[in-house]
């Protein structure tokens, strides 16, 4: 059996992914994920950290709820997407209308096995990795389950080196680019909805077999905008923040390019060297600025 490593007080490594040191979270509970029961229906959204999460939440929500106007729920997003790696995920997924939806960011050899065994859909948001890091740099500023990173330098190398919060992202992307034939999964890029999201939302309706109107279309974009999710308390996490789970909002920016500010031209360099070699050929393409 593979063997937990314990990387900080705040943070282990199984298998290829890195977990938040939580209480009551166990290898049992993690090795549970894979026999989870899932339905046809279900619809699993899959992330690296930091890298369009909360967003894609709100966007399949908004989908859902045109799809069954009648099953609206009057709960947070994060009840509606329930976490996998969350302590409470069992009673309320399994208490969720149908078509169920949760988010993860386990790698795929964690994942519940029916996911391929059933075909559900799986939606994986990719960001350029720039900017997840940059993200994660402030996500350990805020959230109280992890180290507050000291400096950028310092997440920095952690990142490039496979020990950030989450694990590798080169690891992540590969692999479940990898598993692309064996799952039935819907790649889209962060900086691709920045860019036309009403045409995203559209592709991922395709995708996930939702017929709407231009009308609910138009209603889903709009409820989707970063300016709306910042005020919506249902997709931004403000009960989190108001029990002192995060120091500060969870919501930033929702930018592009936003490692220009950051990266040194030493460190940007060595990114991109870095990136290279471990990316090779990936056939997808990444948008570092949309000034580009």
């Amino acid at each position: 059996m593979d063997s937990v490593e314990h990387l900080s007080p705040y943070m282990f490594r199984y298998k290829s992914t890195i977990f938040a040191t939580r209480e009551g979270l166990t290898l049992e509970d993690i090795h549970g994920f894979q026999h989870l029961e899932v339905r046809p229906t279900d619809i699993c959204l899959c992330t690296f950290p930091k890298s369009g999460t909360m967003w894609m939440q709100e966007i399949l929500v908004q989908i859902v709820n045109a799809a069954y106007p009648n099953q609206v729920e009057d709960v947070s997003n994060r009840m509606r997407v329930p976490w996998l790696e969350g302590m409470s995920f069992n009673n309320v997924f399994r208490e969720s209308h149908d078509p169920r939806m949760f988010r993860t960011h386990v790698f795929p050899d964690l994942l519940p096995k029916d996911v391929k065994a059933k075909k559900i859909k799986v939606v994986y948001v990719m960001r350029n990795p720039k900017d997840v890091l940059v993200s994660l740099y402030h996500f350990t500023q805020s959230w109280i389950q992890l180290e507050s990173v000291k400096t950028f330098g310092d997440i920095f190398w952690d990142f490039l080196e496979d020990n950030a919060p989450g694990g590798s992202w080169f690891d992540h992307v590969l692999h479940f680019h990898r598993e692309k034939d064996q799952m039935d999964i819907h790649f889209i890029k962060y900086e691709d909805m920045l860019m036309d999201l009403r045409g995203e939302v559209v592709k991922l309706c395709a995708f996930l077999g939702k017929d709407l109107t231009d009308e609910a279309i138009d209603h889903v974009v709009e409820m989707s905008t970063f300016k709306n999710m910042k005020t919506n308390p249902k997709a931004n996490y403000k009960d989190l923040l108001e029990a002192d789970k995060y120091r500060k909002p969870t919501m930033r920016k929702g930018e592009a390019g936003d490692w220009k500010n950051y990266f040194t031209v030493a460190q940007n360099e060595h990114f991109d060297k870095v990136f290279k070699e471990r990316m090779g050929e990936f056939p997808l393409s990444f948008t570092w600025d949309l000034q580009q």
